[in-house]
């Protein structure tokens, strides 16, 4: 990938990016290294992708997207999907849920896509489900950038599933602004991959503007994922609440930076920021920074993160009452992880997100 392009995909400048990639070098490295053809856009899909998205509960209201481009034929938000093909814009009505599908589908030879896309909540209270799937084969790197637009005393809640095989890079990057009495709230779940790296802004710009950002991501093998989390508090009386949940085995590595800014003028701001992290083997790694600027006054601001093992002495009592190790060992991480899934009260999502959970749960222990 020649350096014009990575420039464009990566944002900012050179400094600025250097200090950004700080723990993901060497695998950004690998990767751009490598040359990479345009992606097919109508690649044909495999029935074993189909059958990962063509959720019954979301007919009727799916976007799908092939490499990066807008798949018609397998889009049912039909003037959704009109409207985005007129200027890659999504303005969703009060009380809807849209179902957004990223496929990445590989070709002959390493391939590259990048896509944009911008939605706007303007009233009432919507619901987005981005999804990113794959099939395994040569190399696909893609890259998505997305605005968000919450307006006055509107409500959107946002839920991520990734799910992707190890030849599958992704770089995504999200940038919100919500507006006065408005609520932006988040769940991500996060896995698989060979790198990911999500850049996800949220600015809080005017009074009493909330969100809500929870997360998990679960690692194995030599999967790399990357977060970067920057939310702005720009007017007074705003708040916000991240949680993030991370678990690593094998030779995986996650990173987390969670930055939050109190700026000058966002008196009565409530700034929490907490990450909790498992190591399952000594071969992973899990890097949390968390971070607080504040130029404000009369702040409630609070942050901290952790990374460990699993407790011994809860192992053991799951061990005396009959469960074998490996149960042990799986109840007490799907317990730690699931904590950051109680802000979606849908029961059909969360059982996705439940399934989620069960397919990319880690092996806690095995450090092959």
């Amino acid at each position: 990938m020649d350096a014009a392009a990575l420039d464009e995909l990566l944002g900012g400048t050179a400094q600025e990016r250097e200090e950004s990639w700080r723990y993901s070098r060497a695998a950004l490295r690998a990767l751009t290294q490598q040359a990479f053809v345009a992606a097919d856009a109508a690649a044909p899909l495999p029935a074993a992708l189909l059958e990962r998205f063509e959720w019954p509960e979301t007919r009727g209201r799916r976007l799908v997207f092939v490499n990066g481009a807008l798949c018609t034929p397998r889009s049912d938000a039909t003037q959704l999907a009109a409207d985005f093909a007129h200027d890659a814009t999504l303005n969703l009505p009060a009380g809807s849920t849209l179902h957004i599908v990223y496929v990445n589908v590989p070709g002959n030879e390493p391939a590259r896509w990048q896509a944009r896309c911008e939605i706007r909540v303007e009233a009432g209270t919507a619901t987005i489900i981005e999804q990113h799937v794959g099939a395994p084969g040569a190399d696909v790197f893609g890259a998505l950038a997305s605005q968000v637009r919450i307006g006055a005393d509107a409500d959107l809640l946002a839920v991520t599933i990734g799910d992707l095989p190890d030849s599958v890079s992704l770089l995504r990057r999200q940038q919100a602004v919500v507006q006065a009495g408005a609520r932006y709230r988040t769940t991500h779940a996060l896995g698989g991959g060979r790198l990911q790296r999500f850049d996800i802004g949220c600015e809080l710009a005017a009074a009493n503007a909330r969100c809500e950002m929870r997360g998990v991501f679960a690692l194995r093998a030599r999967q790399h994922l990357d977060i970067a989390l920057d939310v702005r508090h720009a007017a007074r009386d705003s708040a916000s609440d991240v949680l993030w949940r991370g678990v690593a085995d094998q030779r995986a590595r996650g990173i987390l930076r969670g930055a939050i800014t109190v700026a000058p003028g966002a008196d009565g701001a409530d700034a929490q920021l907490q990450t909790k992290n498992l190591l399952l083997s000594p071969h992973a790694e899990i890097d949390a920074q968390p971070v607080l600027e504040i130029y404000a006054d009369e702040v409630k601001a609070s942050h901290g993160a952790t990374v460990g093992q699993l407790d011994e002495r809860a192992l053991f009592y799951l061990r005396s009452r009959g469960i074998d190790a490996a149960a042990a060992r799986a109840l007490l991480i799907a317990g730690f992880c699931r904590e950051a899934f109680g802000g979606v009260t849908d029961e059909r999502l969360r059982a996705r997100l439940d399934a989620w959970l069960t397919a990319c749960l880690p092996l806690a222990g095995d450090a092959t």
